[in-house]
């Protein structure tokens, strides 16, 4: 092992500070409430666009009236949560008067936004509508086609009977018009005989064709209702499935909001914690007290008019100077600052006069770099 390879392993290893070592996820949770927003909104969408679509009849205005409403609501859920994670997170209560109004108007905030997300969801993966109109449509489609096929069948049979009725009308007129005569002769008995029985025949054979076509009937009829049953059937199972599919996108939209809750929440939480932890180092760590003192002291030393090769006042003014704006030094830290300050050369020395030596900005670096502030 090289031994860059070891110091990166070693600080990887050896415990960091708070900031450092959940930065990523920080960053990974708040752009993931971010995306829980947008996701949000396009499940909410489904709800709202259907409320305002019945009540306003231009596609265009809905639409973006839903967007603005529901962007709205997201950011303004957003910001009261940021607000209540921050001050719960000063006060570590719930009901003391600076976070209990904001936790009232979160919940509001987010259960409103929680149920339009959920019946967007329910109503963007419903089908149970579709299925139902698929299904009659296809009920309605296969009976128009069988009804068609036996029709076919039904118009030959009533042309038989049709056929039959007639030659039956016309033997009922030769055999009157033959009754007619009187005495009969034996031809004509014979024939009034015949036409009888053949009136007889014919009229059987309208029974069976009225039997088939009753038969017929009966036979489109099962049929249609036993493919009726069986798309019922497949109606009922694919509305089982989409009620799971619909059960899933409800879990989502509850998954979705609680990454945008958590990832605010998070934030706020990575900021005061990051916060609290550099305070105390700053409290505990002498050379930071130092470079603030010293910091604060350049910002009375250098005025708008200052310029390079200056001449300082006394010791004694600038002390003065230091107290009036709450920097508070003894005479012995006003002359370790300034040997510093000579040392690193901000300042530069003649005699008993000192003089300015570098810029505002160029002592500030200076300063910080000499304390190892990062």
């Amino acid at each position: 092992m090289k031994l860059n390879d070891f110091k990166k392993l070693e600080e990887s290893i050896k415990e960091q500070d708070f900031n450092k070592s959940y930065k990523n996820i920080n960053d990974v949770m708040f752009y993931l409430s971010i995306f829980g927003n947008i996701a949000s909104m396009f499940l909410a969408y489904f709800l709202l666009y259907g409320v305002l679509a019945s009540a306003i009849d231009n596609k265009i205005i809905v639409s973006i009236a839903s967007i603005i409403l529901l962007g709205g609501l997201e950011l303004l859920k957003r910001e009261i949560f940021d607000k209540f994670s921050i001050q719960h997170l000063k006060f570590k209560s719930f009901v003391s008067k600076e976070v209990l109004p904001l936790g009232f108007f979160s919940i509001l905030l987010i259960g409103l936004s929680f149920y339009s997300s959920l019946s967007g969801a329910e109503e963007f993966s419903s089908k149970a509508k579709e299925i139902e109109k698929k299904v009659d449509t296809n009920i309605k489609t296969y009976q128009d086609s069988l009804t068609a096929k036996y029709d076919s069948t039904f118009r030959m049979i009533d042309s038989d009977v049709v056929l039959a009725k007639e030659k039956i009308n016309n033997k009922d007129k030769e055999q009157t018009s033959i009754e007619s005569n009187d005495p009969l002769t034996i031809q004509q008995k014979n024939r009034v005989k015949d036409l009888k029985s053949e009136k007889a025949d014919l009229k059987n054979e309208i029974s069976l064709f009225e039997s088939k076509k009753k038969e017929l009937k009966l036979e489109l009829e099962k049929e249609i209702k036993e493919f009726e049953s069986k798309s019922k059937l497949e109606e009922k199972n694919q509305k089982k499935e989409n009620k799971s599919n619909s059960f899933l996108f409800v879990i989502i939209s509850t998954i979705i909001e609680l990454v945008i809750l958590s990832g605010v929440y998070f934030n706020e939480y990575y900021k005061y914690r990051s916060y609290m932890e550099f305070r105390r180092k700053m409290e505990k760590d002498v050379n930071f007290q130092k470079w603030v003192t010293y910091n604060s002291v350049l910002d009375v030393i250098y005025t708008e008019e200052t310029k390079i090769n200056d001449k300082l006042s006394s010791g004694k003014n600038i002390q003065d100077l230091c107290k009036v704006n709450g920097v508070i030094l003894l005479n012995k830290d006003m002359a370790d600052m300034f040997k510093l300050f000579i040392s690193i050369g901000i300042v530069k020395s003649s005699g008993s006069n000192k003089y300015i030596s570098k810029s505002k900005d160029m002592a500030q670096e200076i300063l910080r770099t000499h304390f190892k502030i990062n």
